[in-house]
């Protein structure tokens, strides 16, 4: 059952994907930075081709949901119109970069990642063989700033970092440390080591984390010419990204989106706070957005529409993806279950995920380890502890009622 979940592909503009309610278009933004006028325009998208609902990925991408087969070629077109489609010379692979969402204006940042990521961007694109890497395999950029990227886990990340006051990048592969490079060596070292898995791979669908597991690190490493390296990643927690802060001259509002999912109508509500603060959109692989402005964004004046204003709020302790009816591979209702769990969840964990509740056992939502995963099956959920959708669960064919229930038993053996 497991890998017939597995047969799908990551969508994107020209490669949208069925779902429940429709297919899904995924939007894969530079950056992850979202201009008041494009916020809107995506919102108009949304309004005019689907059913007006987006969701947030854990790759600072915006997915629109439930396109027609009528309206997915107007959709394409305006996307394309927009600069938001990739084509056959910049496939959506060459799009599958995640940058830290301060870059460029982050005093604690080791450097200015912005040129790096463009050099990267321009050499996925224009070598031609690069096409070949499988649709979802990405790469990371972080600037170690305030919000750092480190805690995420994807095929090839650059971590910067200094050593003696010169500051170069960790590269990792799947999270395993795998060698450094010098800062205007990083496309250079992308492009061998991208090549490097091409020549390495065992099939075209598999990823890196699937080939470290095969071959290790080192024989990637070798194959691409890296320089070794002592230091290794630290996969803390992600940081705290909700609130109002000041990050140098610039003010930020963080506001978390409940499970990812929002309508056009508060798209184009955070569009206007942004232009009324001469500020940007900043998506963040958090399932936040961040008003990054001049002048102070009016936080009050988005208080009656459905977002996070703090860390601290129940909704943060829980991960949970669309499930039914919305995907047509779960067979639960998440949302409405992963709502009752929160105030549990927030009281056995004070910051972070302590709950994944998944539609089924693709476990898209938190594809890592959680300390409670409910997976959805025949409308029921099996229950695993501290591990993924993957590990072999502890009870089976548990109702909604019954996930309160197994939540309130481990609150009561906390407080004993």
């Amino acid at each position: 059952m497991r890998a017939a979940l597995r047969k799908g592909w990551c969508p994107s503009v020209l490669r949208p994907m069925a779902s429940g309610d429709g297919l899904i278009v995924r939007v894969n933004l530079n950056n992850g930075r979202l201009s008041p006028v494009l916020a809107r325009a995506l919102a108009r998208c949304a309004h005019r081709f689907g059913n007006g609902l987006f969701d947030l990925s854990a790759r600072a991408n915006l997915q629109l949901r439930g396109i027609g087969d009528a309206t997915l070629s107007p959709l394409q077109s305006e996307l394309c119109d927009l600069g938001l489609s990739e084509t056959e010379e910049a496939p959506s692979t060459a799009r599958n970069i995640s940058a830290s969402p301060l870059a460029g204006i982050d005093p604690q940042a080791i450097l200015d990642i912005g040129p790096c990521v463009e050099l990267l961007r321009d050499r996925l694109t224009r070598e031609t063989i690069l096409h070949a890497l499988p649709a979802k395999f990405g790469f990371i950029v972080d600037d170690g700033g305030a919000l750092s990227l480190a805690s995420e886990k994807t095929d090839v990340s650059f971590l910067a970092r200094r050593r003696g006051g010169v500051p170069h990048f960790l590269i990792s592969l799947a999270g395993r440390a795998a060698g450094e490079c010098a800062i205007d060596d990083l496309a250079d070292a992308g492009l061998r080591i991208a090549l490097a898995f091409l020549e390495l791979r065992d099939a075209p669908t598999e990823r890196m984390a699937g080939l470290v597991r095969r071959i290790g690190v080192a024989a990637i490493a070798g194959e691409a010419g890296l320089a070794p390296t002592t230091e290794t990643p630290v996969h803390d927690r992600p940081p705290t990204a909700i609130g109002a802060y000041r990050v140098g001259g610039h003010h930020v509002l963080g506001l978390g989106v409940p499970f990812g999912r929002l309508d056009a109508a508060m798209l184009e509500r955070l569009a206007d706070i942004a232009e009324a603060s001469s500020g940007e959109l900043r998506l963040t692989p958090w399932r936040a957005i961040l008003v990054v402005a001049v002048t102070p964004p009016d936080a009050a004046s988005l208080a009656d529409i459905a977002l996070i204003f703090s860390e601290d709020d129940p909704l943060r302790a829980v991960a949970a993806c669309p499930g039914a009816p919305d995907c047509a591979n779960a067979t639960t209702s998440t949302h409405e279950d992963a709502r009752r769990l929160a105030p549990f969840a927030r009281r056995l964990r004070a910051r972070g995920i302590f709950v994944h509740v998944s539609g089924c056992a693709k476990g898209c939502a938190h594809p890592r380890k959680a300390p409670v995963t409910f997976i959805g099956r025949d409308g029921c959920y099996d229950l695993v502890l501290d591990g993924t959708t993957a590990d072999k669960p502890i009870a089976a064919g548990l109702s909604g009622a019954q996930l309160n229930l197994a939540l309130q038993q481990l609150v009561a053996k906390i407080d004993a």
